[in-house]
């Protein structure tokens, strides 16, 4: 029996796949401890594997939605380890990546959900979006948090995550969240909230985040993040308060619509100015790097309006989308 079972939901390209499972092989641990389950999900065609070809064992799956919290429920059900980590497709973890979150576990002494560091791929045409990216709170916010220290649930990201197999035995990933976004979240709200389980930061668990945003593409996640915030008030309310302090009554959707009113006078300039600053080199940002913090600590403070428009937008587009005729049978927004 395996000691880990290596979690990897995906529909990216195979290249992308290949360069996680190349880290995975990797690692300063004895391969026959490693399993790997890869779990393919909404793509027309399945790539193909050698699965001997990898000196741990590879398992993979697939289902034909794109849909991540289901494809890690098929993956759920098939590992064996003692432990689950759970990654995304487009990291590459350090050599004794798994081997500190193994041994985070042991000296912990009780059950956990550890959550490694995950680190921003630096680019060679690196921009100043991709600094506030970096060392900002725009994704995750690391930059918050204290090495070997407890967090709750809001820090269960699953691109860096381990837990004992045993724990998800009852606590499955809720299917009504789909495609993605908040799955992860929610999960560890009833992990925690079931099992007791809180969140250990362990920085040595290491590993680098390939994926690469613009501020457009940035501004659309945000958009998608307030729909799924929908979905996670009608199949969560709790987590839902937990996370926003707030219900998703009408209350708050007239505060969305008249915060959208507000700001979004001011969209425009702010949107233009912060495209043209964002795109330069960030080398070109300041001439010495406390300058260059202050400047990114500035410009993230300055984005976020933005940030909540596409959010609040979001949330109010869901809404009207479940009150339309197709969509009368679904309450979104219960009293």
């Amino acid at each position: 029996m395996p000691a880990v079972s290596v979690i990897i939901p995906t529909n990216r390209s195979r290249e992308v796949l290949e360069r996680c499972l190349q880290s995975i092989a990797g690692q300063d641990c004895d391969p026959r401890e490693i399993e790997v389950i890869v779990v393919f999900n909404g793509m027309t065609v399945v790539p193909q594997w050698d699965r001997g070809a990898w000196p741990f064992c590879l398992i993979t799956d697939h289902i034909d939605e794109p849909h991540i919290g289901a494809a890690k429920n098929v993956a759920l059900d098939r590992a064996r380890g003692e432990w689950l980590v759970l990654l995304n497709d487009d990291v590459l973890a350090d050599s004794d990546f798994l081997s500190a979150h193994v041994a985070a576990h042991r000296q912990l002494g009780q059950p956990a959900m550890v959550v490694g560091r995950s680190i921003w791929r630096r680019y060679d045409d690196e921009t100043v979006f991709d600094r506030m990216i970096q060392t900002t709170s725009m994704i995750f916010f690391y930059d918050q948090m204290q090495p070997h220290a407890w967090y709750n649930f809001r820090h269960a990201w699953n691109l860096n995550l381990s837990l004992p197999r045993r724990c998800c035995e009852s606590v499955r990933f809720e299917t009504a969240l789909r495609p993605v976004y908040f799955d992860d979240l929610e999960w560890a709200f009833r992990m925690e909230r079931e099992h007791g389980l809180r969140v250990w930061y362990e920085p040595q668990a290491l590993l680098l985040h390939d994926h690469r945003y613009t501020l457009d593409s940035y501004l659309t996640r945000e958009g998608h993040l307030g729909r799924m915030a929908v979905l996670l008030w009608q199949c969560n309310p709790d987590c839902f308060r937990a996370i926003y302090e707030t219900d998703l009554d009408e209350a708050y959707l007239d505060y969305c619509r008249e915060f959208v009113r507000h700001e979004g006078r001011r969209e425009e300039e702010l949107l233009t100015q912060l495209s043209r600053i964002s795109t330069r080199p960030a080398g070109e940002l300041a001439p010495t790097p406390d300058r260059q913090d202050e400047l990114v600590r500035l410009l993230y403070l300055t984005h976020l309006p933005l940030k909540r428009l596409a959010f609040r937008r979001g949330v109010l587009s869901a809404v009207e989308a479940a009150a339309t005729p197709e969509a009368a049978q679904t309450n979104l927004c219960p009293a």
